[in-house]
């Protein structure tokens, strides 16, 4: 899988997760609930976000040891 596949996979999880919690709030919407967007989901698009940066980042520098090594 490539790191731009990985990358869309990961943003596509989270904006499908996002999405159906969203949904489920109408009808879940207690403590639990609550809690759990706040400790658990909310905390992951940041992270996630910083990952995919990341991945974008070593692509990068794959990309360039490619290229001074004369393999691309």
């Amino acid at each position: 899988m490539s790191a731009n596949v990985a990358k869309a996979n990961l943003m596509d999880a989270m904006k499908q997760l996002r999405a159906r919690f969203d949904a489920i709030k109408y009808v879940w919407n207690d403590e639990a609930a609550k809690r759990l967007e706040r400790e658990v989901i909310d905390p992951l698009e940041p992270k996630i976000l910083s990952a995919v940066k990341g991945m974008e980042h070593a692509g990068d520098l794959l990309a360039q040891a490619r290229r001074d090594c004369g393999d691309d």
